[in-house]
């Protein structure tokens, strides 16, 4: 019981350490650090007692075992966001993919706003230009594709429009993968293998990555901040996806 324990004090201590990057300098922390620390001691307690106090029984060990998953797969998302984080890109890329995410009639969302402005920057670094490739279909309470949006915000940030390649089908970041693919490889006409680079949230690197060597897609990635009122919450939303994902 105390290796246990000790075993996941050290977890959680390194799971907060983790986190450290994507909320150092920004106002509002205890909106991350305080649900994360309760978060994360409730999974501790919930992973132990049931085996302390009822050793043997099959419901203990099943619920013990429910959160011990939880907590393996929560850890390892942390720990490879943090590694993502900490490892920006260092490639020339052929193709900027930029994720697309909620637009409003005015324009894109606040998240997605930040996405641009992460691809803009490289694009405006590199020479020659990579092309970009804008992914994201039309929901039921959007105007228009998120690719559409995207494209009329990068042309008013002077991206020469023949930079850019639309995807307005996609539905998930799944779908983001597969018909980004098939549009880079019929834009495609090198000798060698595009160098891709995918731009979307930093806390939605680890799936992305995930479903891009799903679709046999070499990418690099490069993560946009999140502001602390959103990163808890968006935080719980991809390690819920990716237990779906690897179920």
């Amino acid at each position: 019981m105390i290796s246990l324990l000790i075993i996941l004090i050290l977890v959680t201590a390194l799971n907060l350490l983790a986190v450290r990057p994507l909320v150092k300098g920004q106002d509002n922390q205890r909106l991350v650090w305080l649900p994360l620390v309760c978060l994360l001691v409730m999974a501790d307690l919930l992973i132990a007692l049931p085996i302390t106090i009822w050793p043997g029984h099959l419901i203990t060990t099943a619920i013990s075992l429910g959160f011990t998953t939880w907590y393996l797969t929560a850890s390892i998302y942390l720990w490879l966001t943090w590694w993502y984080h900490q490892t920006p890109p260092s490639i020339t890329a052929d193709y900027l993919i930029v994720l697309g995410a909620h637009v409003h009639a005015d324009g894109p969302s606040k998240t997605l706003a930040r996405r641009l402005q992460t691809a803009l920057a490289f694009y405006h670094s590199q020479s020659p230009r990579p092309k970009i490739v804008l992914t994201g279909g039309q929901g039921n309470d959007e105007p228009q594709s998120e690719a559409a949006v995207m494209a009329a915000y990068l042309k008013r940030h002077h991206v020469d429009p023949q930079h850019l390649l639309l995807e307005q089908s996609a539905t998930s970041t799944a779908t983001n993968f597969k018909f980004s693919k098939q549009l880079i490889t019929q834009d495609w006409h090198g000798d060698w293998q595009p160098k891709i680079l995918v731009v979307t949230s930093d806390y939605h690197l680890v799936r992305s990555q995930l479903l891009a060597k799903q679709q046999h897609l070499p990418v690099s990635l490069l993560g946009s901040w999140t502001t602390t009122e959103s990163l808890m919450a968006a935080m719980l939303r991809e390690i819920a996806a990716l237990l779906l994902l690897l179920k």
